[in-house]
């Protein structure tokens, strides 16, 4: 069985990466960690689950397909938003973008192992 804990420490141990969240689409937290608990992440997740669904709204509106990805970047730091499937999203805190091709790799290579452990695959 498939530990999210585990799952999700592997984003952490990404230089810069300082919270790792997967969320359900309703948005209420499933599983997250952060390495220093100043934000709240049950409302980073919450929140995000709005972000996305404003983004699918502006990809059908300009037909460019489906959302692949979300990535917003703010003075002090980076916020990218993978949906995993119809039910999950998986939103990562970084401090820049310099190593947004590794998140955004791990979550390629952990999508099938964390719709798994959720039992959605």
């Amino acid at each position: 069985m498939v530990d999210l804990k585990q799952t999700l420490s592997r984003f952490l141990s990404i230089p810069g990466v300082w919270q790792a969240i997967l969320v359900g689409r309703d948005g209420l937290m499933i599983e997250g960690l952060t390495r220093d608990g100043k934000d709240d992440m049950e409302a980073v997740g919450a929140i995000m689950t709005t972000g996305l669904s404003t983004a699918e709204a502006l990809g059908q509106e300009i037909s460019r397909g489906s959302v692949v990805g979300v990535l917003m970047e703010y003075e002090n730091g980076l916020v990218s938003v993978d949906p995993l499937g119809d039910f999950a999203l998986l939103v990562t805190l970084s401090e820049n973008a310099s190593n947004i091709a590794r998140v955004r790799h791990l979550v390629k290579t952990s999508r099938n192992e964390i719709l798994e452990a959720l039992d959605i695959a």
